[in-house]
């Protein structure tokens, strides 16, 4: 993370916590801020205050109202909530429509971080959650996602074990807001991925038997601070209110431990793809294609989603009823084949995998999603952002890599 200079962070801070202070003098600020510190997980940091005739030299005297949490206040996250909380950094929020013409698409991440859902999947599962997502014109998307609890032991574990230690994947920072403590990690983009959309921001809250989660990508470089700590504020609002654009949905119970999904060997996928990939660096993980708005994860109740920087990427889910499978596969493969946004051709390939072909005319604009269920597993391949027309062979040799991927036993 680039952070700005030391001090003037902690000035910063200072000017923040004084402007919500009830009083004036030295005496207020001192006590506001040791309400509201923020602190560096496992370190302190110290700042110097310089007082002159009773008061407080700071380079900001006047900020606006108390944050969005403040005094227990509970507000929708919505688009306006995430607007104000990243004003001057990212702007041009709307929600995400399954039909939208820019944002939500494919994106880098630091490699440390757990894109695959490893410590998702060791986590307590919720009893419900719910969705939203927003874009921009500019491309950037984020994901706030909530999740009710049985419980706050469960609640707390889910915290713990969704996201990786303290500081081994870019920079960890605790934001004390209204009594609640917010995590966000701060992660840079890799040399070779600067000025392209990059996972660098991610923001969680637990409260009580709820937590939230924001994921934000962009292209524009990571939150500083005070932006960091507005867009905790918002979140912990949002938590609070419950609301989010999916509505609370049920998760269906599993009996005794999940069963984990097999290990799914990428070098497989890379043979049979005969180097057929994006033409840049960057297109990083998730499905893209035009008008998909669904994924294979919808009702699972385990996922595993992997992929690799130049656009190519793979998701595999498992059901507790087999059936949940096979209507995820067709209402996916409906969704492609109705798009007007970009011609699309979808056929079924002789081992029974699903193919959608599209081309939307830009220098790198081709690609194609692979789709099969089998039992109570279904799985999705995609590539986005090739230069070139699939090779030869290529269609059917990745088909039958996901038709053999969905037939290993549960773990």
């Amino acid at each position: 993370m680039s952070d700005p200079d030391v001090l003037d962070r902690a000035f910063d801070a200072l000017a923040r916590d004084l402007a919500r202070s009830p009083g004036p003098g030295a005496a207020a600020a001192v006590s506001t801020a040791r309400k509201r510190r923020r602190t560096r997980m496992g370190a302190v940091a110290l700042a110097a205050l310089v007082v002159v005739g009773g008061g407080v030299a700071l380079p900001r005297l006047a900020l606006p109202e108390d944050g969005a949490a403040a005094s227990g206040n509970a507000t929708p996250f919505d688009r306006a909530a995430l607007a104000a909380a990243t004003e001057g950094w990212i702007t041009d929020w709307e929600d995400w429509e399954r039909h939208s013409l820019w944002g939500g698409g494919g994106f880098g991440a630091a490699s440390c971080w757990s894109v695959d859902g490893q410590g998702e999947r060791s986590a307590p599962q919720p009893t419900s959650l719910g969705t939203s997502r927003f874009v921009s014109h500019s491309g950037a998307s984020a994901v706030f996602v909530v999740q009710h609890f049985s419980d706050p032991e469960q609640a707390t574990s889910a915290q713990e074990l969704s996201v990786p230690p303290p500081d081994t994947c870019g920079s960890t920072t605790t934001y004390a807001v209204d009594g609640v403590q917010v995590r966000h990690d701060s992660m840079a983009p890799e040399s070779d991925s600067v000025g392209q959309m990059w996972l660098g921001d991610v923001w969680s809250v637990r409260l009580g038997t709820d937590r939230a989660r924001l994921e934000l990508v962009n292209d524009a470089g990571v939150a500083d601070d005070r932006t960091a700590e507005d867009v905790a504020e918002a979140l912990v609002a949002g938590l609070r209110s419950g609301w989010t654009q999916s509505g609370m949905r049920k998760v269906p119970a599993t009996q005794g431990q999940t069963a984990q999904l097999p290990s799914f060997p990428d070098r497989s996928l890379a043979d049979a793809l005969a180097g057929w990939q994006s033409a840049t660096r960057g297109r990083g993980t998730g499905i893209i294609a035009p008008c998909l708005g669904s994924d294979v994860s919808e009702g699972s109740v385990t996922s595993s989603v992997s992929g690799t920087p130049r656009g190519v990427s793979h998701e595999l889910a498992g059901y507790e009823d087999e059936r949940a499978g096979t209507e995820r596969v067709v209402a996916m493969v409906e969704e492609l084949r109705t798009c007007t946004q970009v011609p699309i051709d979808v056929r079924q390939l002789p081992n029974g995998v699903f193919l959608a072909t599209y081309d939307n005319g830009d220098a790198d604009g081709r690609g194609a999603v692979w789709l099969a269920e089998h039992g109570s597993k279904a799985g999705v391949i995609g590539v986005d952002g090739a230069a070139r027309p699939m090779p030869a062979g290529v269609d059917e040799d990745v088909a039958d890599v996901l038709h053999d991927w969905l037939r290993l036993g549960w773990q």
